[in-house]
């Protein structure tokens, strides 16, 4: 089921009223019988009427900075209080480096991320190390394998190296591989992976293609990490694994308003490429540069599992701690207080434009799956 186009959610874009843009941007906190509240800029909660919708219109922001300002003003709106529906507070690309750093101290630099996820200095190659399974995948799907293959009509060796590429890592499991493992051999799934690798023209095109063939060559549905895994390895500086449990927190901070499908699509994978890329130049600027975009997947995977949980709270409660000794030590000798935002119950008609005012309401988080990763079935040695 494609989410490509919904209705505006509390807290998932920027807002800005055409008439008084001295508000500054806002974000919808909640809606219900037609009306809308905004939490603005300006510290004030402003309700309109259905008719007035037209007057707030969506504003395009860099990702980094419309995640920082939604998260702040859907703290200061309300978002995630009074009905027991938490709203997830939303991530920020520090957060997320932060979390990173507190369980690998020296970055991708460091050993201890090497050897668990590049498996480097491992005396045997599990599935989840990334090197060896590239290093495999490049080998076996170089285009002038694949070009001699085609060329003797050996279809059979084709598939029989995509099924060892796809079984050779924990990208994707046992069951997502299935289409590809029970697959038949044909000239025509041959050549749309020798296109979808080495081809030019539109990649999504040659994406849907290639997901088409899939689909016709098993006669099963196909998942997202099947689709992108044999990019991601034979390319992991152009391509990355999707794996779909991570892409809607990940879209918090790096990609605000991504939509997704169930079905893998070209269109789609663009955009979490996209935002993919977003994660990786974000890192380079915090001083943490991936290898490549296996990294970036690692990155997303070990920062946004169920167990990172823990370590987010602990980053933020530090952040707060020092936040509030910051602003004791500027407040001193200040004389004044900054003002709270005003409780729903205080609101007054602020403007002609708006409403009566109402309580908060806010969606209910979608959970993540906790898909463990599998190094119990390695494959052969590296080398």
């Amino acid at each position: 089921m494609s989410t490509e186009d919904t209705a505006p959610q509390p807290g998932d874009r920027l807002y800005q009223h055409v008439k008084r843009k001295q508000w500054g941007l806002a974000v919808l906190t909640w809606e219900r019988d037609g009306k809308r509240a905004f939490q603005f800029e300006d510290g004030e909660l402003r309700v309109f009427a259905e008719a007035f919708y037209k007057l707030l219109q969506e504003v395009e922001t860099p990702p980094e900075q419309a995640a920082r300002l939604m998260a702040k003003l859907g703290r200061q709106g309300g978002l995630g209080k009074g009905d027991g529906k938490s709203e997830e507070r939303l991530l920020t690309a520090a957060e997320q480096v932060q979390v990173f750093l507190e369980q690998f101290p020296d970055g991708f630099e460091g050993a201890e991320w090497k050897s668990e996820h590049r498996g480097e200095g491992a005396s045997r190659r599990l599935k989840r190390h990334r090197d060896g399974a590239a290093d495999s995948a490049r080998e076996q799907l170089s285009k002038e394998a694949l070009d001699e293959l085609i060329a003797a009509g050996d279809h059979g060796e084709v598939l029989k190296r995509m099924i060892d590429v796809v079984h050779g890592s924990d990208l994707v499991t046992r069951a997502q591989a299935e289409p590809v493992a029970t697959a038949t051999a044909s000239p025509e799934l041959s050549a749309g992976l020798r296109d979808l690798l080495y081809g030019s023209g539109d990649f999504e095109a040659r994406f849907d293609e290639y997901c088409r063939l899939l689909l016709e060559a098993g006669r099963k549905q196909i998942s997202w990490p099947l689709a992108s895994a044999v990019q991601a390895l034979v390319q992991p500086e152009a391509h990355v694994a999707v794996r779909p449990t991570v892409l809607s927190k990940q879209a918090q901070w790096a990609y605000p308003r991504l939509r997704y499908s169930t079905k893998p699509e070209g269109k789609v994978y663009t955009r979490i490429l996209t935002m993919a890329r977003t994660v990786r130049d974000a890192l380079a600027k915090a001083g943490q540069p991936p290898k490549d975009m296996l990294d970036v997947y690692d990155f997303m995977l070990v920062t946004l599992r169920p167990a990172a949980v823990k370590i987010l709270d602990e980053v933020r409660r530090r952040a707060e701690l020092m936040g509030d000794h910051e602003e004791s030590a500027a407040g001193e000798g200040d004389g004044e207080a900054d003002e709270l935002p005003p409780d729903d119950a205080e609101l007054d008609e602020a403007d002609a434009d708006d409403d009566a005012d109402a309580d908060d309401e806010s969606d209910e988080d979608e959970a993540d799956e906790d898909e463990a990763d599998e190094d119990d079935d390695p494959a052969q040695a590296a080398g």
